[in-house]
């Protein structure tokens, strides 16, 4: 029976640690998808006040604050000198629709321009990569195009560090383990 158990949570917890799904370009890992927050051609149409006309960092960082804001998040920094200009891509191997790049570095949100459109991305899964599914985005984007830039990327907010699956995984598997040796002593 002991041997049973035991295989039972080895097996368990290296499901657990197997990544859900990430995107690879050569062999570099880039993570999965980063979540789409909000997109616009008009950076005065949102949901909680005008920003001002044109597309200066204020307007964009008043845009940006207003969709946090109506996401029930708090407000966050731009800072002009950390924007990208023509931000070259590559699409992840096997993916026509997805693309990704590195970024300057490791953020809570990003945001990108192309054309007239502007879209706000929470990075998540591997916060020194953008990766973007294209298929989400207004085909005001371009994306992906021949040209295989993006006209501007600035990282939003501060840096956030996020514990690893494994981590997570071996604190699982340790609790898993205080309450099966609780349970079986107390039988």
């Amino acid at each position: 029976m002991k041997a049973l158990t035991k295989s039972v949570v080895l097996a368990a917890s290296l499901a657990w640690v197997v990544p859900a799904s990430a995107y690879m370009i050569g062999t570099e890992d880039v993570g999965g998808a980063d979540t789409l927050l909000g997109q616009t051609d008009d950076l005065n149409a949102n949901p909680t006040g005008t920003c001002g006309s044109g597309n200066s960092p204020t307007t964009e960082l008043c845009w940006i604050n207003n969709l946090l804001s109506s996401l029930g998040g708090g407000t966050t920094t731009y800072e002009e000198g950390d924007k990208v200009e023509t931000q070259p891509y590559s699409t992840v191997d096997g993916s026509s629709t997805v693309i990704a790049f590195e970024l300057s570095s490791p953020t809570q949100y990003f945001f990108i321009k192309n054309a007239q459109w502007y879209g706000l991305f929470e990075n998540t899964p591997e916060l020194d990569w953008a990766v973007i599914d294209t298929s989400l985005l207004a085909a005001g984007f371009n994306l992906p195009s021949d040209g295989f830039t993006i006209s501007h990327i600035a990282p939003i907010g501060g840096t956030v560090e996020v514990p690893e699956p494994g981590t997570l995984a071996l604190l699982g598997v340790g609790l898993f383990a205080l309450g099966c040796r609780r349970r079986f002593m107390k039988s």
